[in-house]
């Protein structure tokens, strides 16, 4: 038997004065006189002992785990059964085995690179991941509670002390300030402007209504953000007075007023007064731009909305038939069990099936005309089949409800576009608005007269918003590369014909107007078209006539530069302004990258790029407050209808706040790949492959590898155009030499570590002379 331990560790500390040191009975002897000593104790050869400690007491011998501190009788007549039965089944003793380190694979979040470290347990993280999951995702704060939750933590870690539904909310408050903080600090140091949208929601399970205040600006990445600042409780009554006070305590709670371009509202007389008295306020500590004419921006969605609303109302009654239809297949199972096998009978299942109309959607009624018209055989085959359905369509109905159709598909498209996920940015409102104002003029001359009954309504309401919401959408379009200044002159003329020129001037004056504000210079441009051009050349020209200098033989030389060399002068003393309206429009493309192209352009556009940066981030529609009553409305269902206001803010604001760790490379959203040169195969069938123009290459031992893009768009690569990137590439080439002694560098460090590494794991043998060697 191998020898063991007699006593493996040194005294345990305890409270109470009674307690001794550990008993040596291998080397410590106790001496009572000097003519007589005290036998030698037994030595302890059980395997406990090797997370035990021997302690005795005033009340006895006790053994105490060295994981867990829990204390257990130790006497020698009661055995170690009981203690090698704990040893076995102590939490403590699995995760704390001998000392050794617990190591973990660790992914960074920003550039997904993964390495391994040390573990330690923390249980203040562990409680503030826990918050942070409940804010993220939406769960209750009772699923602390849950038996089966404590039963997977415990798994995971069992040194984790599970928290009450109390503390886990405490515990989410806490994370609120903490994110707040955090983001109060970046707007405060934001050096950009800021624009707002607000609207308000009312819940299903609580008696009172929620303001969403949502803050959008380009970061200093020229990435579009935003971020609910506030989602707070408003007492009655919701008039303009009560959002004025709830909306400029939150502008100074945050310290943004001097930070905002404007305000995006939907159209209600409550949100016109309180912009007007925002508006006012602002303008009288000087804060706005353009005396306040770019504050006030109406929802484009809503405005689209109440078009198409006006017009349904003169066409609804036509699609009367299509709806009754509707409402018949919902009355019963039955109903819509015999329609199914009409579909099916008419060899139609891979169409859509039809949705609910609403009537005060128009969206709705478009979609289920989407849905309907395709299945106009099955509603005939059901009249046959069912005897009690008696509202299947005419031909002429079918006829009017697709002509309707290809009306609303319009508005439907646009809609679409402006209520985006990614929230897109100001400048592609203004094409799409004036397109359908482009439409109703033609539905104004149609062959049907349902259509152009339609249309009157239509566009008086389109007239009633569009000339106050018009100029801050033609602005923005302004600083799209691919449009400028010509597509306003374009759609204007188209829409207004002769007169068409007084708003372009409207646009083009209040760009001017806003360069100035951003601390632009117009006058190098105006003097040299005032002073060289004009007085400049007859100058010149009475300096030959009347002085004609012998002495001079350089005079006509002069002369002659002026004249061929104007255009290069003119463009050296441009502003920025002029420069910008001067270069030719950047291509059109589909998915054109607007924020990259100004983020590569900033250098030579200073002040230009940052009125781009303020003007693109007006949303221009407020479809962020309500993505955030949909959150809300998940957040306060029927089992939470009990959270307080407070609460309720910590958990939408919070989780809106809390960026998403997770981020899919190119090589998974299949918008890049990699081929072995020289042959051009993908890592998928067929090989639709064409090489970019990227001079990059990988070396992975022997093979060269070229990147290649598939057939699938990628927004990054059609953007990518050599003229824009030419200062970087200049810059890159200034540091080339420095980039390249530092890659230098790094391999040879790399390659002393992986010397030290494997010479450290060499075994040296000796070898006499006797020795077999193979």
């Amino acid at each position: 038997m191998s020898s063991l331990p007699s006593n493996p560790t040194g005294p345990s500390s305890t409270a109470d004065e009674n307690e001794v040191a550990i008993l040596d009975s291998e080397k410590e002897e106790v001496k009572e006189d000097d003519s007589c000593k005290k036998p030698r104790e037994k030595k302890l050869t059980s395997k406990v002992w090797f997370d035990m400690d021997r302690v005795k007491t005033a009340t006895g011998i006790l053994a105490i785990c060295k994981h867990c501190k829990k204390k257990m009788a130790g006497d020698s007549s009661c055995r170690t059964s009981h203690l090698k039965k704990h040893i076995d089944n102590c939490i403590a003793r699995r995760h704390r085995s001998g000392g050794q380190q617990v190591l973990q694979l660790a992914k960074n979040a920003l550039d997904d690179k993964v390495k391994v470290q040390t573990f330690k347990f923390d249980q203040e993280r562990s409680r503030m991941d826990l918050a942070r999951a409940i804010i993220k995702h939406n769960y209750p704060f009772n699923i602390v509670e849950h038996e089966y939750f404590e039963i997977f933590l415990n798994n995971l870690e069992p040194n984790f002390k599970l928290v009450s539904r109390n503390t886990a909310r405490a515990d989410v408050i806490s994370v609120y300030k903490e994110e707040k903080a955090e983001l109060y600090k970046y707007l405060d140091d934001f050096d950009g402007k800021i624009s707002l949208t607000t609207d308000l929601w009312t819940s299903d399970h609580q008696n009172f209504a929620y303001a969403c205040l949502t803050a959008h600006y380009v970061n200093e990445h020229w990435e579009l953000k935003k971020k609910i600042i506030a989602f707070k409780s408003v007492p009655y009554p919701h008039d303009g007075e009560t959002l004025v006070r709830f909306i400029s305590d939150i502008i100074l709670e945050w310290n943004i007023d001097k930070k905002l371009t404007s305000v995006v509202v939907d159209n209600t007389s409550s949100n016109d007064s309180m912009v007007k008295c925002l508006k006012s306020w602002l303008l009288d500590k000087s804060l706005l731009n353009l005396g306040g004419d770019l504050f006030h921006v109406r929802c484009s969605a809503h405005i689209l909305n109440l078009i198409v609303q006006d017009g349904l109302a003169i066409v609804g009654k036509l699609l009367h038939k299509i709806r009754e239809t509707l409402k018949y297949l919902k009355r019963s199972t039955s109903f819509y069990q015999k329609f199914e096998n009409a579909i099916n009978q008419c060899k139609l299942k891979n169409k859509k099936r039809v949705g609910i109309d609403i009537q005060n959607r128009w969206n709705s009624t478009f979609l289920i005309l989407e849905t309907a018209l395709p299945l106009k055989e099955a509603f005939c085959r059901l009249e046959q089949m069912d005897r009690n359905y008696k509202f299947n369509p005419s031909e002429n109905d079918w006829k009017v409800a697709s002509v309707v159709h290809g009306c609303l598909k319009k508005f439907y498209e646009a809609t679409c576009h402006f209520s985006g996920s990614n929230f897109p940015t100001s400048n592609v409102f203004f094409p799409d608005i004036c397109n359908l104002r482009i439409k109703m003029r033609q539905w104004e001359v149609s062959e049907h007269d349902f259509i152009r009954e339609m249309a009157i309504p239509m566009k008086a309401k389109f007239e009633k918003y569009w000339e106050e919401c018009s100029l801050v959408l033609a602005i923005a379009v302004v600083f799209d590369p691919r449009f400028k200044l010509a597509l306003v002159e374009y759609y204007y003329n188209d829409l207004y014909g002769e007169g068409g020129e007084r708003y372009v001037d409207r646009v083009r004056n209040a760009i001017a107007n806003l360069f100035v504000e951003y601390g632009g210079d117009l006058t190098p441009f105006l003097s040299y078209v005032g002073d060289n051009i004009g007085e400049g050349t007859s100058s010149c020209g009475n300096k030959n006539i009347d002085a004609e200098d012998d002495d001079d033989k350089l005079s006509d030389f002069d002369k002659w530069y002026q004249q061929s060399c104007s255009s290069t002068i003119l463009a050296s003393q441009k502003s920025e302004l002029q420069s910008y309206l001067d270069e030719p429009v950047f291509p059109r493309k589909d998915n054109f990258d607007i924020l990259g192209w100004w983020k590569a352009n900033s250098l030579k556009f200073p002040i230009f790029s940052k009125m781009a940066r303020d003007i693109l981030a007006i949303p221009a529609t407020t479809v962020a407050s309500e993505s955030a009553f949909s959150v809300g409305g998940r957040v306060i269902d029927e089992t939470c209808a009990a959270l307080l206001p407070d609460v309720v803010e910590a958990l939408i604001t919070t989780g809106d706040w809390l960026p998403l760790k997770k981020k899919r490379s190119c090589i998974e959203s299949g918008h890049l790949g990699w081929t072995n040169s020289p042959t051009c195969y993908g890592p998928t069938e067929p090989p639709e492959i064409r090489y970019t123009g990227n001079p990059v290459f990988f070396n992975l031992q022997s093979e060269a590898m070229v990147p290649a893009e598939f057939i699938t768009p990628n927004p990054s690569i059609d953007a990518f155009a050599a003229e824009v990137n030419e200062e970087g590439r200049r810059v890159d080439l200034d540091f080339i030499e420095k980039k390249r002694d530092a890659a230098t560098a790094r391999v040879a460090l790399y390659k002393n570590i992986l010397t030290s590494y494997y010479n450290a794991r060499i075994r040296h043998l000796r070898f006499s002379p006797a020795d077999l060697v193979l």
